[in-house]
């Protein structure tokens, strides 16, 4: 186990390792200890903000040939101004010199640009962990086995059986599964994305299934977003509360049934929360809820960056250095929980849930600043 890379903070540093693949905060003493330091950083008081996300989704083109009902990113054409090569290459070198870990590259479908895994290798080459999500239409033999480059793949399977009611087209499962095959073929570390709907519910035993008979390394579930296509028939299609409720201890169950690790993205924590964990092994753990703005940062293809990718946000990428600290948006998703209004000001879970999904409320409730309106707290459960 060797340290790949480090980075400081102001109460002492991030260090990040790639096998195992984890990123571990550590205190001043520490990091002395380790013959890094002082910093510069440690001259401030510590504060909540890190220097830099730690993590960035970057969309690498908007073109996918296909149309999946519930796409966050509206993604078939490619947007207009679309960054060159040399452009993302400049992007790369701005996240790397900030000190990012690492990068998930995705679309739109990452692979139907002809120059994306020359793109993967710069990242790469600049000191980042480049990670891929596909829907695994387009791989080969030729290209699972470029697929090395990456940390993980994720290819985004929602469903083994009824694919149609998981949102997805049916005829694109085969080729699916054709590509977890090739990519597990080659060596390459294979997880599942799978965002989960009212109508795919009960297909989640069958997922895990799939993923156990093949030795994934994990499954990530993602809950449904307004946002993109996802907007259009988001209320016939979101979990009903009583699926949000039994979310957990199903994914939970079926997990250690399997033996396949599930993750699950911080939209859902609200979902967790509701059953009570314990908060210092949340913490230990690093199981958090909205991280827009901080942890993570979402960039579309045309270089505009947002707090998360299901957030839209008109800045660019090139002025991240200057608006880190200073941009609007991610000052008042960072300062949400100073404002938090009932129930959550109250929740004992406050600080870690954060109070859901901005993009969620901004929708359903239509205001940004309320509560996850789909948290069983927020929405009377008892």
């Amino acid at each position: 186990m060797s340290v790949m890379k480090h980075r400081f903070e102001a109460f002492g540093g991030i260090l990040a390792l790639e096998e195992p693949p984890m990123l571990v905060h550590v205190d001043r003493d520490f990091m002395l200890g380790l013959g890094h330091g002082p910093s510069p950083l440690w001259e401030q008081q510590a504060a909540d903000l890190l220097s830099a996300p730690l993590e960035v989704h970057f969309s690498v083109t908007n073109a996918c040939t296909l149309g999946c009902r519930h796409c966050y990113m509206d993604s078939g054409e490619g947007d207009a101004g679309e960054l060159s090569a040399e452009a993302f290459r400049k992007a790369v070198d701005l996240l790397a010199g900030m000190g990012v870990f690492h990068m998930a590259l995705g679309g739109g479908e990452a692979l139907e640009r002809p120059d994306f895994f020359e793109l993967a290798s710069y990242v790469r080459a600049r000191g980042i962990v480049p990670n891929l999500t596909t829907n695994g239409l387009l791989m080969t033999r030729e290209a699972a086995a470029k697929c090395r480059i990456f940390g993980q793949v994720n290819v985004s399977i929602d469903g083994v059986e009824r694919f149609r009611e998981a949102g997805r087209d049916p005829e694109a499962l085969a080729e699916a599964v054709r590509g977890v095959d090739l990519l597990l073929e080659a060596g390459v570390n294979v997880g599942l994305n799978c965002v989960v709907v009212r109508q795919s519910f009960e297909q989640l035993p069958g997922v895990f299934a799939f993923a156990g008979e093949r030795g994934l390394t994990d499954l990530e579930f993602l809950r449904l977003k307004p946002s993109g296509r996802g907007r259009l028939d988001y209320f016939a299609r979101r979990l009903t509360p009583e699926q949000n409720r039994e979310f957990y201890p199903l994914i939970r169950d079926l997990s250690l049934e399997y033996g396949v690790p599930a993750k699950i993205d911080c939209s859902f924590v609200p979902m967790f929360c509701w059953h009570r964990p314990d908060k210092a092994l949340m913490e230990q753990f690093s199981v958090y809820g909205c991280e827009a703005g901080n942890v993570l940062l979402g960039v579309r293809s045309d270089g505009r960056f947002a707090g998360c990718s299901f957030l839209t946000g008109e800045e660019s990428i090139f002025e991240l250095p200057r608006l880190w600290s200073g941009s609007a948006q991610l000052s008042r998703l960072r300062s949400w929980t100073d404002r938090a209004p009932e129930p959550c000001r109250a929740c004992a879970y406050l600080d870690i849930c954060k109070g859901g999904c901005r993009a969620v409320a901004e929708f359903v409730a239509g205001d940004f600043s309320a509560p996850d309106p789909e948290c069983p707290f927020a929405d009377g459960a008892e």
